[in-house]
């Protein structure tokens, strides 16, 4: 192995254990609201994306020049299931309202929203469900929880390992 074979391999060692070290050092930060007077409520996730899907006959115009063997027997279609997103505190609306998707066709729903919140004691409550009756055995999430903030608290609703809502808080 020549000199310059082990500087490069020695150079990458030593940014690569620089590297986890700074990964390490970054993980260990504390959640801090930029406002030290404030508090902040953060709603944070992602689901799959829930649809209803409808099967039909296909027509003869759709079999029209397609090889016998390579007919369809029915002709699905994919409809994503519209979210709607309410986050009440101590009874005012924060937001109601649908929640839009990332992208076209049938993507991820993703959640991420902020705010600013008086310190002192408040009752959160969140509600994430399907805007169509239809849709029953889509994912319908709920949390009603009362929180003690602090200035300069970050409170995080997001979902626990078994898909409930639930809250952490940090400084």
């Amino acid at each position: 192995m020549s000199a310059a074979t082990r500087a490069r391999r020695s150079v990458a060692l030593v940014l690569a254990i620089a590297g986890v070290l700074a990964m390490v050092s970054l993980s260990r930060l504390r959640w801090r609201n930029p406002d030290a007077e404030a508090a902040e409520l953060r709603l944070s996730w992602r689901i799959p994306a829930p649809s209803e899907r409808s099967c039909r006959p296909p027509t003869e115009a759709e079999l029209e020049g397609v090889l016998p063997h390579m007919r369809p027997s029915e002709v699905c279609t994919d409809e994503a299931i519209p979210y709607r997103l309410t986050v009440l505190l101590d009874g005012d609306t924060l937001r109601s309202g649908p929640v839009a998707r990332a992208g076209g066709r049938i993507r991820a729903i993703t959640v991420y929203e902020r705010f600013v919140i008086a310190p002192g004691d408040h009752r959160i409550t969140v509600g994430f469900a399907p805007e169509t009756a239809s849709a029953a055995e889509a994912v319908a999430m709920a949390m009603d929880a009362d929180v003690a903030a602090a200035p300069g608290d970050v409170i995080l609703v997001a979902p626990d390992d078994t898909g409930r809502l639930g809250m952490s808080e940090g400084r």
